[in-house]
């Protein structure tokens, strides 16, 4: 096992506790759903690194994960850079 895998697994790990966090807070906000799209999208990248690495999936297989992981991350850089100043989701209504 590489580096690199530990890398990708430990995101994954991140991105299990984030979700958690996300799901279990009751005072969430949109700020809070980007930075879940962003640990998500840079475990979604180190997958890419070490399947780069280890020779898994096919180069299209890699590419694809590569351009989902960026999609992700994006994303949820948009999402935090839009709502950064608004209220919280549950103070909305």
């Amino acid at each position: 096992m590489t580096p690199v895998v530990i890398l990708a697994a430990f995101c994954g790990a991140m991105a299990v506790i984030a979700i958690g966090r996300l799901v279990l807070n009751a005072q969430r906000d949109w700020v809070d759903i980007g930075s879940v799209l962003v640990v998500v999208g840079i475990t979604v990248l180190a997958t890419f690194w070490a399947a780069l690495e280890e020779g898994w999936f096919s180069p299209v297989g890699q590419a694809l994960l590569a351009l989902i992981g960026t999609c992700i991350v994006g994303a949820g850089v948009a999402v935090m850079v839009r709502y950064w100043n608004t209220v919280q989701l549950s103070n909305a209504s």
